[in-house]
């Protein structure tokens, strides 16, 4: 038999067709809202972590264009702090970077000069220029305090206590000075 298919076998066809084009359709714009959405967020004041376009993720480091650079705000120290990726970044002026370890929901903060950053998996120290104080090679490390900063190698990441803490377990824990020498544990405040 040829000719016009029954109206009821064309309208479940029709149907069956509706379906997967409207699946498709929900799907293309989710990747286009995906692809469109900027990489980083900016932590502001007044309403925490915002869009931040004119930057992009490069090998885990926001790299930010010059004409957003200019609109940052940053503190006394020439830093803004960027999310990007999964940690927060300070930025400075000149679109410098470093990735910094998370503290109490924001960027580690500098304490005597210097704040715990990323290097690859280690923690190192980097004053407010982004400069390294001494090499990474540490797998936790506290703020300075006093002068002396405790760190651990092969210490890790244990289960979470109800608030969110995740404490850090095991390893070689020991004292450091400003210029990563280890120094005894009486010399701690």
């Amino acid at each position: 038999m040829t000719g016009t298919p029954h109206p009821a076998r064309r309208r479940r066809h029709a149907r069956r067709l509706r379906l997967p084009a409207s699946l498709l359709a929900s799907l293309l714009a989710c990747v286009a809202a995906h692809a469109q959405a900027p990489e980083c967020k900016v932590l502001t004041q007044e309403h925490g972590l915002w869009m931040l376009p004119g930057c992009t993720l490069e090998a885990g480091s926001p790299r930010i264009e010059e004409q957003t650079l200019a609109q940052l705000d940053y503190d006394d120290d020439g830093l803004a702090v960027v999310w990007a990726g999964d940690s927060f970044h300070y930025v400075n002026r000149q679109g410098r970077t470093q990735a910094v370890i998370t503290w109490d929901n924001g960027p580690d903060p500098l304490a005597e000069g210097l704040m715990r950053g990323r290097v690859g998996a280690r923690i190192g120290y980097f004053d407010a220029r982004l400069g390294q104080a001494f090499p990474a090679t540490f797998d936790f490390g506290w703020p300075f305090t006093d002068g002396i900063a405790q760190v651990c190698n092969g210490c890790r990441r244990g289960p979470a206590d109800a608030q969110g803490h995740i404490p850090m377990e095991g390893g070689e824990w020991f004292h450091i000075d400003r210029q990563g020498r280890r120094v005894p544990a009486s010399a701690t405040p």
